[in-house]
C-alpha cells in the first residue's frame, strides 16, 4: 500500500505521468492568470491552489493530532483568493501549498504500514490508508481543472504536459 500512495503522490505532486503533476500546472503562471475564471466557471486557478492547500492543510493537522479550528459552513468557502492580488501573494499561496504537499511527500515516505493500518481518530474511524488514497485522488481531479483552465485561458505550456 505504501509503495501505491507514494507513486500516487509523486505522479500528482511533481512527475508527470497519465496527467499533468500539480508544480506543472502551475508553472510560470502570474497571478493576473491565477485570478482569471472563464465565464460559467466557478473557480479561478488561485481558488482551487487555496482549496488544495486548505485541504491537505487539514489532513496533516488531523495526522500530527493537531487541533484543526472549525470548519467552514459551505465547501463553497474553502475556495479563496485575493482580488488584484500581486505576484509575490501569488508566489506565496504557492508556496504554502507546496509546503504542505512537501510535508505529504516527506510523511509517506516514512510511514509504516502500522500507521497506514492505524484508525484515524475516534470520529473518523478508517484506517489512514483510506483517507490518504482519497487526497490523491482529490487533488488529481483539481490538477486537472487547472490544466483545462488555463488551456481556455490560452497560456497552458503544452511541454509541461497534455497538450
Amino acid at each position: 500500500m505504501k509503495r501505491i500512495l507514494i507513486e500516487q503522490f509523486n505522479t500528482g505532486y511533481e512527475v508527470n505521468g497519465w496527467f499533468v503533476a500539480l508544480k506543472n500546472a502551475v508553472a510560470n503562471m502570474t497571478a493576473e492568470q491565477a485570478l482569471w475564471k472563464p465565464a460559467g466557471t466557478e473557480h479561478s486557478v488561485w481558488e482551487m491552489v487555496y482549496h488544495l492547500w486548505y485541504w491537505n492543510d487539514r489532513w496533516r493537522k488531523r495526522y500530527l493530532n493537531e487541533k484543526n479550528e472549525k470548519g467552514p459552513s459551505a465547501i463553497s468557502e474553502t475556495f479563496q483568493a485575493k482580488e488584484n492580488a500581486t505576484e509575490e501573494e501569488w508566489q506565496e499561496a504557492l508556496d504554502k501549498l507546496f509546503a504542505v504537499m512537501d510535508f505529504w511527500k516527506d510523511a509517506l515516505e516514512h510511514i509504516t504500514e502500522e500507521k497506514l493500518n492505524e484508525q484515524v481518530s475516534e470520529r473518523y474511524t478508517d484506517a489512514w490508508s483510506y483517507p490518504l488514497a482519497h487526497i490523491m485522488v482529490h487533488n488529481a481531479y483539481h490538477i486537472g481543472q487547472i490544466v483545462i483552465i488555463r488551456k481556455i485561458a490560452g497560456n497552458w505550456d503544452a511541454s509541461k504536459g497534455v497538450s
